[in-house]
């Protein structure tokens, strides 16, 4: 027996759907869970405790999200892929006594879910990359067409919905990023130095075109690009430093025109050149990106690519240095109330992280290190959690010997720091002058000596 319930998603975007649809109407009965909650995961991260009532049914709402996007059911140890845009009216079943049997969706955006939730996620081995080149083209190209076939096997309410385009592009590039990695990963994996592949390896190339701005929503086809592209790069680079050591090098430029000799279609050009303006502005300073922004601006036309770049110029230039910083609070220990207003008169080095975050973790030594050797300095080393399971940060911190200021934030990837500061990724290090004035939003780690370089700059600190 199955209850309706309502989760509305605001997502203006594709599956077909008109402008005026909004909103997803899911029904759903989990039976047999062992928990009376399941976890709602989604873009950047997020995620939510949802409560099942005394019958198993449950309610959630989501009302804010703008796109069409990927998300997931974690059931226990059981994870269901499901994929929401507007006008979706579904319901969902699960017994989790037999849960690949008896889970399905029925309703509007059912066909759908139902094959998203049942495609294998993990259907490619990286163990395969230790295979020889003809046992690894076997499975590879096996796997292409099961996965083509299931596709094509299923039965799509709209065959013309774009969500059928794009999964039709992410198992076709998804197949040619494996035989692009294949070289590089078989000699780590394998063990094997100075690996190369046979002659006549990337034939494979001649299958997959680059021209196709309708496979732009498809992150296999704009990830194959980018591997392309940056290969090529990457020879231009070598050759440059190779002819002299001493060149200065602007990657990001040197990418951006690699892109226009090999790119034709305008659509994927000017995707691709904003796509690595953004991110380069997303990871690096302003100052250093001169240049690069020069660039993407004397050679993007397209009004929509110069908007976008606009927007995130603008966000990241209130991030400069000497710009007045976004102040914060958390929460610390004893879950008293911490400003970074407390500190003011002395530097700030901020560090924000999460207990989940392998790379974050293994910052912590070298923290800890550079937080002993500036004890006496006038500088606060503050470490701020985007945790969502504030039990996990409340257990790590003591049993860790975490030192310096700790505390946890808000709302995790939602916290006001987050998007005040841009962050899309963790660890993300942030500095600070004594008057509560931006030094770096994107300082380096303490595992690098520039940041000690850069501390020992200061003669007040």
């Amino acid at each position: 027996m199955r209850k309706l319930l309502t989760f509305l998603l605001l997502i203006p975007l594709a599956f077909g759907c008109s402008p005026k649809q909004e909103g997803v109407v899911l029904t759903g009965l989990i039976e047999n869970l062992e928990k009376e909650l399941f976890v709602m995961g989604g873009p950047g991260g997020s995620r939510d405790t949802v409560l099942l009532d005394e019958t198993g049914n449950f309610t959630y709402e989501m009302p804010d999200l703008t796109k069409a996007a990927n998300y997931y059911l974690l059931l226990g140890k059981e994870v269901v892929y499901i994929r929401l845009a507007p006008g979706m009216e579904m319901d969902f079943y699960a017994d989790m006594s037999n849960l690949k049997e008896t889970m399905g969706f029925s309703g509007k955006g059912s066909d759908i879910n139902n094959y998203y939730s049942a495609k294998d996620m993990r259907a490619f081995d990286y163990n395969w990359y230790t295979l020889g080149e003809d046992d690894f083209t076997f499975k590879n190209d096996s796997l292409l067409t099961v996965q083509q076939g299931n596709l094509n096997a299923t039965e799509k309410d709209d065959p013309e919905d774009p969500f059928w385009i794009m999964e039709e592009a992410n198992i076709l590039y998804a197949w040619g990023n494996n035989l692009e990695n294949y070289p590089s990963y078989h000699g780590y994996y394998a063990k094997i130095e100075d690996y190369e592949a046979p002659e006549g390896w990337f034939k494979f190339r001649d299958q997959l075109g680059l021209e196709h701005p309708e496979y732009l929503e498809s992150a296999a086809f704009t990830g194959y690009i980018t591997t392309i592209v940056r290969q090529k790069a990457g020879g231009k680079m070598k050759s440059i430093y190779e002819a002299d050591s001493t060149a200065e090098i602007d990657r990001h430029s040197i990418t951006m025109e690699t892109a226009m000799d090999v790119l034709k279609d305008e659509q994927v050009l000017n995707n691709f050149l904003t796509t690595t303006i953004t991110d380069a502005m997303q990871w690096t300073d302003l100052s250093e990106l001169e240049k690069a922004i020069g660039f993407f601006k004397a050679n993007v036309h397209d009004e929509e690519s110069l908007a976008k770049f606009n927007e995130d110029f603008d966000a990241w230039s209130k991030l400069s240095k000497g710009e007045a910083m976004f102040d914060f609070v958390g929460k610390d220990l004893e879950g008293n109330t911490v400003s970074s207003t407390d500190f003011r008169g002395k530097y700030l080095y901020v560090d924000v992280w999460a207990t989940w975050c392998g790379p974050c973790k293994y910052e912590i030594p070298f923290l800890k290190q550079i937080e002993a050797d500036y004890h006496e300095k006038n500088i606060v080393f503050l470490s701020y959690s985007i945790d969502e399971d504030k039990d996990a940060w409340l257990k790590f911190v003591p049993e860790n010997e975490l030192g310096g200021v700790q505390i946890i934030g808000e709302k995790a990837w939602e916290s006001k720091l987050c998007k005040d500061y841009k962050i899309r990724g963790v660890p993300t290090f942030m500095f600070f002058d004594t008057e509560g004035k931006i030094i770096s939003p994107k300082m380096t780690r303490p595992s690098d000596q520039k940041t000690r370089d850069t501390f020992d700059s200061y003669s007040d600190l």
